[in-house]
């Protein structure tokens, strides 16, 4: 157990999931509180929707063979791809927040975009670890073009540009001709901006960073960067945050990172990204240590979260456009928790076939 490549995944993870408790019981309480709930309303939701459930999932996938992972990965990405469009379904589908990107299905409500991103790293992982990789660029560009439509038709371009990017780094690391790769990279880049300057409010985002008097909604921007200034080295201390009341838009969700600072300052946020960095090194350590397919798939989960955490970071920070996706282990949510952990699940099995070998 002591060369255990899973042991500083472990330690990096729990970390993770401790100061996602944590932040949610500081953060939460004016927004229950405004709603008349109790104080610890959204941190018991949490625990039970969110952490609950993906503990369970997480042992699933600690205990599922990565070979019967690699037989239904296709059946698993049509299935998630399905339910993409199940929130188009009256009755079924949920408006939330300017958006229908939600499905109830027996009292439940979820993301399928979560479910989405994970089944594409699977399934493209699967693809790219065979032996024979027909046709790599055809296959590249026909999962991204399906998932694409499925992203869009939701209005959820950030969440789209995760996967591109971890869907690039599986295959820069599943030994494609550079050309292809260059290829794939350029095309990608270049769907993403046409999608970006064809909806205003994207555009309005940008600018928000290179031009901000050309910008037309500066709030959240100018808010997030007076929480994370007040923070200071120390913080105001836990629970202390005065922007958690009404100031910051979502700051128990997408904007949670703002809250942390504040709190925490200077330190707590050091302390977070070396916490980040750590996991990210110790996902790429067992990836480098493993056969082709759980290889891939931990490349990437790895890119995944560590890319999602620090666009969140970067975009409360000011230094990348506001975008509407939460901050990983951290983000009041449940799906995107469940999926997350499901996620640490995959990597311990896989640290777990090396420690077999």
């Amino acid at each position: 157990m002591k060369n255990s490549p899973s042991v500083p995944l472990l330690i990096c993870s729990i970390l993770l999931i401790i100061i996602g408790v944590i932040t949610i019981a500081t953060a939460s309480p004016p927004f229950a509180i405004n709603k008349g709930l109790a104080s610890n309303h959204y941190l018991i939701h949490q625990l039970l929707y969110g952490f609950l459930p993906g503990i369970l999932l997480g042992a699933i996938a600690f205990f599922t063979p990565l070979k019967t992972l690699k037989k239904y990965s296709l059946p698993l990405f049509i299935f998630s791809f399905a339910l993409m469009f199940l929130v188009f379904v009256p009755g079924i589908g949920v408006f939330e927040k300017g958006a229908t990107r939600w499905v109830n299905l027996f009292g439940f409500n979820f993301q399928p975009s979560e479910f989405l991103k994970l089944t594409t790293i699977i399934y493209l992982s699967a693809i790219y670890s065979s032996e024979k990789k027909r046709k790599p660029l055809s296959n590249f560009f026909t999962i991204i073009v399906l998932v694409g439509i499925a992203f869009c038709a939701q209005s959820d371009l950030s969440t789209f540009a995760i996967i591109v990017t971890a869907s690039l780094a599986i295959i820069f690391s599943a030994n494609i001709k550079p050309k292809d790769i260059i290829l794939a990279g350029f095309a990608s880049l270049l769907g993403l901006s046409f999608l970006i300057i064809t909806e205003g409010y994207r555009a309005d985002r940008i600018l928000s960073i290179f031009s901000p008097e050309l910008a037309s909604d500066l709030h959240h921007k100018n808010q997030a960067l007076i929480s994370i200034g007040s923070g200071g080295l120390n913080g105001s201390g836990l629970g202390l945050s005065a922007q958690k009341f009404g100031f910051v838009p979502e700051a128990m969700s997408d904007s949670i990172f703002t809250i942390y600072a504040e709190e925490l300052g200077f330190l707590g946020c050091a302390f977070l990204i070396f916490v980040l960095i750590s996991f990210v090194f110790s996902v790429f350590s067992i990836a480098k240590k493993s056969t082709p397919f759980p290889k891939l798939i931990a490349i990437g989960i790895g890119t995944w979260i560590v890319s999602q955490s620090f666009i969140n970071i970067f975009a409360m920070s000011g230094l990348f456009p506001i975008s509407g996706i939460p901050l990983p282990f951290l983000s009041y949510g449940g799906t995107h928790l469940v999926f997350e952990l499901i996620a640490i699940g995959l990597l311990l099995n896989i640290a777990k076939s090396i420690n077999k070998k």
